[in-house]
């Protein structure tokens, strides 16, 4: 069986999906594992990841399908489409390879990338040494991907969905941004008035609420500070081991986005403390407005350890229960031995 585009083929007696792609045929297996067919590499919200290969050397490629609910959705296909376009080649990004379809307008659509041997950043950095300064260590990965972000702002594109299980360590040493399922080109497309498009927990008010809400009268919109926003978050979630926003009730989630801003929390240094407080700032301008500068600042502040002046502010400031009452309690003692006089 030969699709009308001529790029898909599925022989007699053969379960193999054949993908012809830039000129090159690759191949799997869309039976379920147990069944013999090709390891799922992941799944989200638009569509399957499996583990395939090239045809001419055999070696391994990931080719997501997009879903069959949504394969014939036009605005979907169209984002699908825009995907497999966004071929960049840079060593902190996920490296598409192309697309192939059924036909122009409806059936199944493949896009293929280069396969990331990895694991994801999260069990990556649960998995360091107790003697490793996790901070620093998630800093240092981090920046490559605000690298990455860098070069995908400077091309007019945002990522809209930077969150742990988007990052993938590559052997151990490279870190890769993966997914630019819901990229949107800068400047605006069509697909954003979709409704919501991104993960509740680490998506900027501005990305909740859309590109056309009023904030103190100006007009946001979804630009390099969104995926700022994002990473802000993701880097206080590896080093605290929590995410703030992560609650039960989605409606609950959206609602701290908007309003609430990022905690303190012991586990991260003051400085560093004060650099993500300013990337997950509400208003838009007020955050960094750009993933270079953002790096930079991160940078900065783990270039020294705090003060014991600045530890023991942050301890103060994080532990104001504590604080407030032992002031309560001595000032108790003090009425009770002026009583006693």
């Amino acid at each position: 069986m030969v699709s009308p585009s001529g790029t898909i083929v599925r022989k007699e007696d053969n379960p193999l999906v054949y993908l012809w792609v830039e000129n090159e045929w690759y191949c799997f297996d869309p039976r379920p594992e147990e069944q013999g067919g090709s390891k799922l590499l992941g799944s989200g919200a638009m569509g399957d990841v499996f583990l395939g290969y090239r045809d001419s050397n055999k070696s391994p490629v990931a080719i997501k399908q997009v879903k069959e609910a949504y394969a014939n959705q036009p605005q979907i296909r169209a984002r699908a489409k825009q995907e497999a376009s966004l071929a960049f080649r840079h060593k902190n990004l996920i490296e598409i390879l192309g697309s192939c379809q059924w036909d122009e307008a409806a059936g199944p659509f493949f896009i293929l990338s280069n396969y990331v041997n990895g694991i994801g950043i999260r069990e990556f950095v649960m998995d360091l040494p107790k003697e490793v300064d996790k901070t620093k260590k998630v800093i240092e990965l981090m920046v490559s991907v605000l690298d990455a972000l860098d070069y995908l702002h400077n091309r007019g594109i945002i990522h809209r969905d930077v969150k742990p299980s988007n990052i993938m360590i590559e052997n151990n040493a490279n870190v890769r941004l993966m997914d630019l399922g819901i990229a949107r080109l800068n400047g605006g497309n069509q697909y954003s008035k979709f409704g919501f498009i991104g993960t509740p927990e680490y998506a900027a008010p501005e990305q909740i609420l859309r590109d056309d809400f009023l904030q103190k009268g100006i007009r946001k919109e979804i630009n390099p500070s969104t995926d700022v926003y994002a990473t802000g978050i993701t880097i206080y979630e590896l080093i605290t081991g929590t995410n703030p926003y992560n609650v039960p009730v989605q409606d609950e989630i959206l609602a701290r986005q908007i309003n609430m801003p990022l905690p303190d929390h012991m586990s991260v240094p003051p400085r560093v403390m004060k650099v993500l407080k300013k990337a997950t700032e509400k208003d838009q301008s007020a955050r960094y407005q750009s993933a270079a500068e953002f790096k930079t600042e991160l940078l900065a502040a783990i270039e020294r350890p705090p003060s014991v002046a600045e530890q023991a502010m942050y301890w103060v400031k994080s532990n104001i229960g504590i604080v407030v009452g032992g002031l309560l309690g001595l000032l108790a003692i003090i009425l009770a031995l002026i009583a006693l006089n």
